[in-house]
């Protein structure tokens, strides 16, 4: 046919379906955007999945550390107690899901790994979740008595950690066992009973102004009597300094000192020990004294103060210008009101609060000339709270005592709380 071109042999013909081609590539593209994105959310997904299991497993380990140490015998040396505890709290949190994986997938290795990244966080969640429901009261004491005591060795009590780690077992606790929470109420210390038949009879002076007694002082070179004026005013009992060198009283230059307001101004005086006084039949030992000369005139040697009159149940009968003396009768009297000049009280470390918990070691030094026992340091917050510490055994002349005061606070952290310290019981 004439009229019709041949096409070359080596022309290129037109690919045939080309135009579907291009259709189908953004359905492509798609897919393996979409694959992309869920092996990316696979990754972040296993990841996350680790990071959980890993803290549950920290949580773990530290409240069965806790339960561990709170059951063990007291008898096992130290190395070996931690030890002890650390094993069973990583048999129990790890060792027991990793024996239930190879039991049940033995050599396959990809099973394993899959299996040991969700079983360890399942294990030990139903763990922590079973222990809060059957024995709360076990978690929350075993929390509240030894949740940082594996830092405590190596840090001290009064570091951040150890005071943080405390606090955070303590709130732990308390959502475990709310009832346990409930903080002691503070011991009241009394002085003892009144017994009317060992009641001192007192003359008043003649115009009825002053009310004068003798008094036994009793020393390490023997006792003397000495007439004292009987002063409500005066807030510790004086002695003058030939009385003190008389009984063998020793007046360091460095004893303690308060100062007192008197008729003829603040006065400061030093502070010493008297072993025993005497009124009458009744014999109060354990006295701090105020070492005071100008407390002295042609009528008396010194004035008979609260630290004295506080022991007595005290009756005025002005008829017949007479005073009763109804001492209290206590098998250990507290000597807390005379002792606390006698000693130096401060917090170790920075007085920090922590989740709303304080956890505050009081020092106590003794700056007396005789040992002092039982003693209970306190701490009076400015809110009104107040928390006493751990008793002191025993604490000798010049030595420091530690006392750990432990308890809530409506206090924030970093907040401003004012406190003061005093001692709530001591003896002599």
């Amino acid at each position: 046919m004439s009229g019709m071109e041949k096409r070359p042999a080596d022309a290129p013909m037109q690919a045939m379906g080309s135009p579907r081609a291009s259709e189908h590539a953004p359905a492509h593209r798609m897919r393996g955007m979409k694959s992309l994105i869920a092996s990316i959310a696979t990754v972040f997904g296993w990841f996350a999945l680790s990071v959980a299991s890993v803290v549950v497993i920290l949580v773990a380990l530290w409240i069965t550390s806790a339960l561990a140490r709170a059951q063990a015998p007291g008898d096992l040396s130290a190395p070996w107690l931690a030890a002890r505890t650390w094993g069973i709290a990583a048999l129990m949190t790890l060792g027991a899901p990793l024996a239930l994986t190879l039991w049940k997938h033995g050599g396959d290795r990809r099973h394993v790994a899959s299996t040991l990244g969700w079983l360890p966080l399942v294990w030990n969640l139903s763990a922590l979740g079973l222990s809060a429901q059957l024995i709360p009261d076990l978690v929350g004491t075993s929390l509240r008595q030894h949740s940082a005591w594996f830092i405590i060795d190596r840090v001290g009590d009064s570091h951040t950690w150890t005071r943080y780690l405390s606090a955070l077992g303590h709130n732990t606790a308390d959502l475990v066992d709310p009832l346990g929470d409930e903080e002691p109420a503070p011991k009241t210390v009394t002085a003892g009973e009144n017994d009317p038949e060992d009641a001192i009879t007192v003359p008043f002076s003649a115009d009825g102004n002053a009310i004068l007694m003798d008094v036994e002082l009793e020393g390490p070179d023997g006792s003397a009597t000495y007439p004292y004026l009987f002063d409500t005013g005066a807030s510790f009992t004086t002695i003058s300094s030939a009385a003190a060198e008389r009984l063998g009283i020793d007046v360091p230059d460095d004893a303690p000192t308060l100062q007192f307001n008197t008729a003829s101004g603040p006065r400061e005086s030093r502070m010493v020990y008297l072993p025993a006084l005497r009124l009458g039949d009744v014999a109060l030992g354990g006295l701090l004294v105020s070492v005071c000369d100008g407390c002295t005139n042609d009528r008396s040697d010194g004035l008979l103060g609260l630290n004295v009159i506080r022991e007595f149940l005290v009756q005025m009968d002005y008829q017949s210008a007479r005073m009763r003396l109804i001492p209290r009768i206590a098998a250990r009297p507290n000597r807390a009101y005379d002792i606390g000049p006698a000693v130096d009280l401060e917090i170790e470390g920075r007085p920090e609060i922590w989740l709303g918990r304080v956890r505050w070691v009081v020092l106590v030094e003794n700056r007396s000339t005789v040992p002092i026992e039982g003693v209970v340091p306190e701490i009076n917050f400015s809110d009104g709270l107040r928390l006493r510490g751990a008793p002191i055994e025993r604490i000798e002349p010049g030595a420091v005592g530690r006392s750990l005061v432990e308890g809530k606070t409506k206090a924030r952290e970093g907040g401003e709380l004012g406190f003061t310290l005093t001692i709530s019981e001591a003896y002599w």
